[in-house]
């Protein structure tokens, strides 16, 4: 293929601004370019990967064999569905530059997802979710090229199984699936979600219902009290996962930390609240080694300050999960998919 390059750094296309070059690189605008570029990967007989916004992402040092894939499949086109309105979208449009067009169409769902960086075709994948929302309550269909059968096909919101940061696309047998478009089921009917504790003591003076603007502006404002600026900090936002345990190891916990959040979930067990753990127990907000750190207003977030490696970035990375697990007993995730 003629678009086809060869030898591109990768760093500048990640928000944490680290790793090495890619064997080859391809940026596709359409169904049928993805498509032929995987057939090119094919016939070189090259591993291929996918990358939308490069905001949850590691990629190492020695860089990426193979392909790699940049999806900028563009397009938002709505339609009516009773009170509902479905949104097809190009997976590599911009997540927020959606979200706003949602916002400023009038339609309800996603305003609480704000402010998330990354594309649309990342956000089934990882099931993104902020401030009470999770993105795979309102997909109805993910379009997906199947790279193992040469054909486009559709899955259900039930076929791709969704969790907490989790879906099929992450099965060995869905990352066969690259993401071409998601419909997404919104409503034209106020429908505010406003239990979350930031956003309701932002709101808990204001009589009726706030504004589908008001409501993603005041997400914007709280996600910039809490995570840097990617133009002057590298960072991939939350890079661990908030852990689920066993009712019985949080109850546990609460003894000892009686403050400690905790969410109940499915099966008797508890979602507990990291950035709590890694600030209040551990003292971790803040902690740096060299060029990675923890960020000083959100202990969930690591940031590159300047110059910081892949290899530094995991280092650090396990120094925080080891220091965890002596306090807590915890054997915490990353939430950030290292390539």
């Amino acid at each position: 293929m003629e678009k086809v390059q060869q030898n591109v750094l990768l760093a500048p296309s990640t928000t944490l601004g680290v790793g090495g070059k890619a064997d080859f690189f391809l940026v596709a605008s359409t169904k049928e370019e993805l498509r032929q570029g995987v057939q090119f990967a094919k016939a070189n007989e090259l591993p291929v990967r996918i990358l939308g916004g490069g905001s949850n992402i590691l990629v190492p040092d020695e860089g990426v064999k193979g392909l790699v894939i940049k999806n900028e499949i563009s397009g938002i086109n709505y339609s009516s569905e009773g009170k509902s309105v479905l949104a097809t979208v190009g997976g590599g449009v911009l997540w927020d530059d959606f979200v706003y067009d949602t916002v400023k169409e009038g339609y309800w769902g996603l305003e609480n997802l704000s402010s998330i960086p990354g594309t649309v075709g990342a956000t089934p994948v990882q099931n993104v979710g902020a401030y009470g929302v999770e993105v795979g309550e309102f997909v109805r269909e993910v379009e997906a090229y199947d790279s193992v059968k040469d054909s486009f096909v559709k899955l259900s919101k039930a076929d791709c199984c969704f969790g907490y940061r989790d879906s099929y696309f992450k099965t060995e047998e869905g990352r066969r699936l690259l993401i071409v478009s998601v419909t997404y089921i919104l409503s034209s009917e106020p429908k505010p979600v406003l239990n979350y504790r930031d956003l309701a003591e932002r709101f808990k003076d204001v009589v009726g219902t706030p504004s589908l603007l008001e409501i993603r502006d005041a997400v914007i404002k709280i996600r910039s009290e809490k995570f840097p600026d990617t133009k002057i900090l590298g960072t991939a936002g939350s890079f661990f996962k908030n852990p689920i345990i066993n009712k019985s190891e949080a109850d546990e916990l609460l003894i000892t930390y009686p403050s400690l959040p905790v969410f109940s979930q499915a099966d008797d067990k508890v979602k507990v609240s990291l950035g709590f753990i890694l600030d209040k127990i551990c003292g971790l907000r803040g902690y740096a080694e060299r060029n990675v750190g923890l960020y000083e207003k959100q202990a969930l977030v690591l940031i590159n300050m300047g110059g910081a490696t892949a290899d530094d970035v995991k280092h650090f990375a396990s120094k925080v999960s080891e220091k965890v697990f002596e306090k807590t007993k915890i054997k915490i995730e990353w939430e950030v998919n290292q390539w």
